[in-house]
């Protein structure tokens, strides 16, 4: 292929460009200190047990587990910062309060937990509504215990929706002793009545779910598949290694208040494997783009760690007889990919950092980079780094520790973001057993700096994640976006596919001229990719000055000239350029077909805003 002096001087000038970036965005401990990553490691919640998540229609995340004496939801725009994610605690009333579900009925939520007095014989189900659209807002309101007539010990109560019908279904026993606890249906004439009789559909039966007494069938989660209705439970002894996820199976035209509609697999669907132990009592949702089907458990921290438990999440895929296959609980030193439409994260790993006070980096089995952070043990001790956000804001730093301090108990860090001390909490695993701390924080536009320090007792760093915590788009996902000001759309003009076609705005055709991917760099920035002719959304000539062209240029990867912060403003969304600090502008803030679009001084007026349509 020959290159006239033109084309040669353009793709010299990115491809340098490019690499500045890339230097400037790794910090001064090493060459391999940030890396966009598009994985995990399990764990998402360092300590819990009973998990369950719901994604709503407003594509955040919806999340409880068992916290004793309250319910506790979790809002998050991403299944993997759960722990990070804002909180709204409400008050339940005294005591034990297990296995709490958020779910939304017709138009409203409801919340379905267990409680007792102070005495476990005497736990049963409850019931609360909230009829605001954002259940972090508006009033919980207390409906009562939900009973059928024997009204019999009873917890871990979920919905199963068939058509209008709603059931309800929960672990109980079947007198007053506690011997044997069973799953039973009833039907529900409302979110908090129940209006039948119950029905036992399965009681333990089977070598692995009478190893330990008393004998158990608790937890309970339902999902449909091609008219299968999949009820997955948990089974033996959730204080056990044996705890196990067990299968049974109906058809959503069957009677389902008929005992012989439901039909038990012989053998658990889940358990323990690969150093992980008594996985259960999960819940099931979607990837935030809908595309995938993620199952979300509990396993005990360490071999024969009793309930001290902590929650992970992977995906799982489908049988041809529309039952679930779980497969195994992944291994816990083997990244596992984001769920899909995910935003990519900055890792940073802990052995490149700036190291002082006598801590030092050392080798570690399973870390990601096969060496950690460690001997943080002094007052003058510390490992620093700086960390590079695009746009200032609101963000979520996810790191994998270790804690094996003697007597087994907590740990905390001190953690400062640019001189603001916060603790940073390790559970007690064991040394090289890695689990996961977060804090949720603000960064400025640029360098921030993030140094760990002794805390209590002593804990080690195997990396950190930086990403935002609240993504503008979902990453891979297509778009429109639309200048509200005109009614007009990003477009690129004629449909072109070449470098340097120009960009504009045009009337909104529904073309691939004006379809754009948007994924995620990790650190706040993001790629704009045309569908149509896969060429990035870029900043001629990785140009500063007001009036710079906007095109389409060949992707490198989100280089200086291609890296756009996503911004909410008052009606949509600035796209901000880090390299130059300017925005996405209408030249002049017209309204015709074929205005040209390129950069300008951030003034957020409605010649830079623009809403984003998601196609699919």
């Amino acid at each position: 292929m020959k290159l006239d002096y033109r084309s040669w001087s353009k793709l010299s000038s990115r491809a340098l460009a490019a690499l500045l970036f890339i230097a400037l965005l790794l910090p001064a401990g090493g060459a391999e200190a940030a890396t966009q990553q598009s994985n995990f490691y399990n764990v998402i919640m360092q300590d819990g047990a009973d998990p369950w998540v719901y994604r709503h229609t407003d594509g955040y995340y919806y999340f409880t587990k068992t916290t004793g004496n309250n319910v506790t939801i979790w809002k998050s725009a991403s299944l993997t910062g759960i722990d990070a994610a804002a909180t709204r605690v409400i008050e339940t009333g005294c005591c034990s309060i297990w296995a709490p579900e958020i779910h939304y009925i017709n138009g409203a939520w409801y919340i379905y937990y267990a409680k007792d007095d102070g005495d476990n014989v005497n736990h049963r189900m409850y019931v609360m509504e909230n009829t605001s659209a954002d259940p972090m807002q508006g009033t919980w309101v207390n409906k009562g215990q939900i009973t059928d007539p024997t009204n019999k010990w009873a917890i871990d109560g979920t919905v199963l929706q068939v058509g209008s019908q709603l059931y309800f279904i929960w672990s109980g026993w079947e007198g007053d002793v506690n011997v044997r606890q069973n799953l039973y249906i009833a039907a529900m004439s409302n979110p908090w009545t129940i209006s039948s009789n119950r029905v036992e559909i399965a009681r333990p039966t089977y070598s692995w779910e009478t190893n330990h007494s008393p004998h158990v069938n608790e937890g309970p989660q339902v999902i449909v598949r091609n008219g299968v209705i999949n009820l997955v439970y948990s089974a033996s002894g959730s204080w056990t290694n044996d705890y196990c996820l067990g299968l049974i199976t109906a058809s959503t035209s069957s009677n389902l208040l008929s005992a012989s509609s439901w039909t038990k697999r012989s053998q658990p669907i889940f358990s323990s494997a690969n150093g992980l132990y008594g996985p259960g009592h999960h819940s099931f949702t979607v990837s935030p783009d809908g595309k995938e089907d993620w199952i979300i458990y509990h396993v005990a921290k360490y071999n024969n760690a009793g309930w001290n438990r902590e929650i992970r999440a992977q995906r799982f895929t489908w049988n041809p007889d529309n039952t679930p296959n779980l497969g195994t609980p992944l291994p816990p030193n083997t990244p596992i990919a984001l769920p899909s439409g995910e935003s990519q994260r900055v890792r940073y790993e802990a052995e490149e950092g700036t190291f002082g006070g006598g801590a030092y980096a050392s080798p570690g089995p399973g870390s990601s980079g096969g060496s950690k952070a460690g001997h943080i043990d002094t007052a003058a001790s510390f490992v620093e780094f700086s960390v590079y956000a695009a746009a200032a804001g609101e963000y979520i730093l996810s790191a994998r520790t270790g804690n094996g301090t003697a007597g087994g108990g907590w740990s905390n860090l001190n953690i400062a973001i640019n001189g603001t001390t916060s603790p940073f909490h390790v559970t007690n695993k064991g040394w090289d057993n890695w689990g996961l701390s977060t804090i949720r924080t603000q960064l400025h536009a640029g360098w921030n700096t993030v140094r760990f320090t002794k805390g209590n007792g002593y804990a080690e760093i195997d990396f950190f994640d930086l990403m935002p915590a609240e993504p503008a788009a979902l990453t891979g996902s297509v778009y429109k976006l639309i200048n509200p000001n005109s009614g007009k759309a990003l477009d690129v003009a004629g449909g072109g596919t070449a470098n340097g076609t120009n960009v504009q705005i045009w009337e909104d055709n529904n073309s691939t001229a004006q379809e754009w991917r948007i994924t995620s760099l990790g650190d706040g920035a993001y790629t704009l990719i045309n569908t149509n002719s896969g060429k990035a959304l870029d900043v001629a000539g990785t140009g500063t000055a007001d009036g710079t062209n906007v095109h389409i240029w060949q992707d490198y990867g989100g280089n200086a000239a291609q890296r756009w912060a996503l911004i909410r403003s008052n009606n949509g969304w600035k796209l901000i350029n880090p390299n130059s600090g300017k925005a996405l502008d209408v030249a002049g803030s017209g309204s015709a077909n074929g205005t040209n679009v390129h950069i300008w001084s951030d003034y957020g007026n409605a010649a830079q805003t623009w809403q984003l349509q998601r196609k699919y």
